[in-house]
């Protein structure tokens, strides 16, 4: 096993001149490949306006990636975690506009291809509490927004 596999990945921010995200993450990518830096992954978004993001398994190596490129702002990268790239970098999704009375069809989950009633609604929390109309007994379960879509009204 070799000295790169055995260090865990580190993530570090990079700030840079906004519009430039492209050519540096591709800067960085060849001169990773150039030195053999332990560079694991380059990210960056059109979103996060002036960030790229590096994973990487050695920060010495981190240093070298970064000296001396012009259009780098701050020379001392942020240490970052996984939790917040995620974040950062998840497609954001467009959740219905439920009303309490709502039909609503359960389209993802345990529950899906059920119908139901809206009982009660989280929005901070992006759940809702839904009786399912399948069945005699009234159960009540809660369910993420997302796998929700709004029913037609009869």
């Amino acid at each position: 096993m070799s000295s790169s596999e055995k260090k865990e990945s580190k993530i570090y921010a990079i700030s840079v001149v906004g519009g430039y995200e492209e050519k540096i993450a591709l800067i960085f990518a060849e001169r990773a490949q150039t030195l053999k830096l332990d560079v694991r992954s380059i990210v960056y978004s059109e979103d996060l306006k002036g960030t790229v993001i590096v994973e990487i398994g050695d920060i010495k190596d981190l240093f070298y990636l970064i000296r001396g490129i012009k259009n780098v702002k701050r020379k001392r990268p942020i240490a970052i975690n996984l939790q917040d790239v995620v974040k950062l970098l998840k497609p954001l999704t467009v959740l219905p506009s439920l009303n309490k009375g709502q039909l609503v069809e359960i389209i993802g989950g345990p529950f899906k291809g059920m119908k139901g009633r809206v009982v009660e609604i989280y929005s901070t929390r992006g759940e809702a509490d839904i009786t399912l109309l399948e069945g005699d007994s009234k159960i009540v379960v809660t369910i993420p927004t997302e796998h929700l879509k709004v029913s037609e009204q009869k």
